[in-house]
């Protein structure tokens, strides 16, 4: 049985007096100059598109005039009932080729759920990912797997037209073994993360890139690399029409692929089994309500920072530990429930401690928790990033240790 040190889990009230601490008010300056200059790099790159679509834009009514200018002169007989129906022809080229220029995918991520299915298949998943070294993609893996079966049939990952199936006849659904789709799933889209240069699940650019690629084949992503410098849903939907015309069929993969696969990924990307992406500033940067107060290291601060990494969005709380679960729930009623018995996922607040943290793994018996403020007091946010910890209990110890727990569990 595991031996409990409560005394080692004390969380009193939030201090403010690192605040006057000369290392913190360095941390924070260099928080709020990276901040800066992100902005300041984001508004760049959004006038530079704009720009850039802008000089498109005037180019196409440039020729669009000139072409009706031509259509005038050479058909001078035309009544202008004709003339009408020219410049309706030319206006709508103008609208489709402005289109081209200026459109972008619009990924609505995590606005679908998985299905049981899917869920069932997650240890087999985590472990190919971890084998071919792409831990950290596992949710997308998972929403791959959702998009291509819903986790249903002998070839959940539908890899069976994959080079890496040496097994089984490479033709759709020639695999028969639902695991070994599931290699040869994580081993096909590992490549394509190589191919693509993906940096971690964050770098969206070219995540979508090997995504697609997943649903085209590798040849996709060096054409689009060569001709376009990456992923596009224009081009996307062009590879698919020149492939048509190649093969001579109605039908080549799915334009819409990344939009498809995205809808099943929260936000934030997160594998709720791995751990915190101090990196990632939006979940532990001035994001977090609670580093807007310099709270770093408190159990609050770590909790709100897990869950916007796990599912892009903020948890609603901003009080201390005991309150989180409810303030979550009143928060987002549709996507939380409160409950005495957790979730994977859930957020958990002690009852009579005042503590509050994330739920990773639950499997009837034993629970698995991340939580932090382990040194209870408040810290620096260098110092924030190691007074964490994963730890596993059974339900009555964790109940124990925080004179009852309550959880908002996801929905």
């Amino acid at each position: 049985e595991t031996i409990i040190n409560e005394n080692a889990i004390l969380h009193p009230a939030p201090t403010r007096s690192s605040l006057k601490d000369k290392k913190f008010a360095q941390q924070m300056r260099q928080l709020n100059v990276a901040k800066h200059k992100r902005k300041i790099k984001e508004a760049k790159e959004a006038q530079n598109t704009a720009v850039t679509v802008k000089d498109a834009g005037v180019k196409v009514i440039k020729t669009t005039f000139i072409a009706v200018k031509k259509a005038v002169t050479a058909l001078p007989s035309l009544v202008w009932a004709g003339i009408g129906l020219i410049l309706l022809l030319v206006i709508a080229l103008f609208i489709g080729v402005f289109s081209a220029f200026s459109s972008s995918s619009v990924i609505l991520p995590g606005t679908a759920s998985l299905s049981e299915e899917v869920l069932a298949h997650t240890e087999t998943i985590e472990k190919y990912a971890k084998q071919y070294d792409i831990e950290d993609y596992v949710t997308i893996l998972q929403a791959i797997m959702m998009q291509e079966s819903g986790g249903k049939g002998n070839d959940p990952m539908q890899a069976s037209e994959s080079g890496f199936n040496v097994k089984y006849p490479r033709v759709p659904n020639g695999i028969t073994d639902p695991e070994y789709s599931i290699e040869v799933g994580v081993k096909t889209f590992a490549n394509c993360i190589k191919q693509a240069k993906v940096k971690d699940p964050f770098d969206t650019e070219k995540l979508y890139l090997a995504l697609q690629g997943y649903n085209y084949g590798n040849g996709y992503i060096s054409w689009a690399i060569t001709n376009f410098g990456g992923y596009s849903k224009a081009n996307a939907q062009l590879f698919s029409d020149m492939q048509k015309q190649k093969l001579g069929t109605n039908v080549y993969g799915d334009p819409d692929y990344v939009d498809n696969v995205m809808r099943y990924v929260g936000l934030g990307f997160g594998n709720v089994r791995g751990e915190p992406n101090f990196e990632n500033m939006k979940a532990w940067g001035m994001n977090n309500y609670y580093s807007q107060f310099g709270l770093f290291g408190q159990c609050t601060w770590f909790a709100w920072g897990r869950f916007y990494e796990i599912y892009g969005y903020s948890p609603g709380f901003t009080g201390d530990g005991t309150q989180c679960v409810d303030q979550l729930v009143a928060a987002h009623p549709d996507k939380f429930v409160k409950s005495n018995t957790p979730k994977a996922g859930a957020v958990f607040s002690g009852v009579g401690h005042n503590h509050v943290g994330i739920v990773i793994a639950w499997d009837g018996t034993n629970i698995t928790i991340q939580e932090g403020n382990l040194d209870g007091r408040t810290n620096t946010f260098q110092e924030a990033k190691t007074d964490w910890q994963t730890k596993t209990y059974t339900l009555p110890q964790l109940n124990s240790i925080y004179k009852g727990v309550v959880f908002a569990n996801p929905k």
